[in-house]
């Protein structure tokens, strides 16, 4: 499990929300392909998909998998709106923000303040998990308190490929660790290379990276 939290002999379930307008099935769906591997019992949950859900719902809902020691919720969560769906007493231990922020004149507003809702649910302990070449999105979240984790493809990005514009191949993915990030246990991870043997084709290369950033900031290790 994941030794972050104080469960006092019980395993608290980690809590993992990815947001976005669009982008957001891959990092989901390769997220639960690396916790399956590792034995975690892993559910995914897609809002939109539940006709007539609301907060008290959904709150209750996890509720019950917490009881039946499901180890990680991904949450998988549409902008805008989500916000009103979100119950208040939910903290995401890991935040992912999936897919690219398009703003329209008449709903950059409205966006601006669900994306603030959704990030104001992250733990104290939170990690978030950004796109840096997202420049709207890096704009809502300056002054923001929390632990980011970056990618992408400049040399701001804290998780990137070796090379601009790498893509997937037969032979996997290359991804670069540009700095040094602590894991949620506090393990301090070091600059390195990773390579991610996945099925080839299909792949986006922003969301690889989430992927990657996303498993080191867990502890698991992207080449395995």
């Amino acid at each position: 499990m994941f030794p972050d939290f104080p469960t006092d002999g019980v395993e608290i379930m980690l809590i993992v929300g990815i947001l976005g307008s669009e982008g957001k099935w891959q990092p989901a769906g390769i997220i639960s392909s690396m916790l399956a591997s590792k034995g975690e019992k892993a559910s995914i949950i897609d809002p939109a998909g539940l006709p007539g859900i609301d907060s008290r719902m959904l709150s209750a809902y996890v509720n019950e998998l917490e009881k039946n020691n499901v180890s990680v919720l991904i949450l998988k969560m549409n902008i805008p709106g989500i916000d009103k769906l979100l119950p208040d007493d939910i903290r995401f231990d890991i935040l992912i923000y999936a897919g690219r922020t398009h703003f329209c004149k008449n709903s950059q507003r409205a966006l601006s303040d669900c994306v603030k809702r959704v990030f104001s649910l992250l733990d104290d302990r939170g990690v978030a998990i950004v796109n840096v070449d997202d420049g709207e999105l890096i704009k809502i979240l300056e002054g923001m308190k929390h632990r980011f984790i970056t990618y992408g493809f400049n040399t701001k990005a804290c998780v990137t490929t070796s090379s601009i514009g790498d893509t997937v191949s037969e032979d996997g993915f290359i991804c670069c660790l540009q700095r040094s990030v602590s894991t949620k246990d506090g393990k301090v991870v070091g600059p390195q290379e990773y390579k991610m043997r996945l099925d080839a084709g299909g792949y986006d290369s922003h969301d690889l990276l989430a992927a990657a950033a996303f498993s080191i900031v867990i502890g698991f290790d992207p080449d395995q």
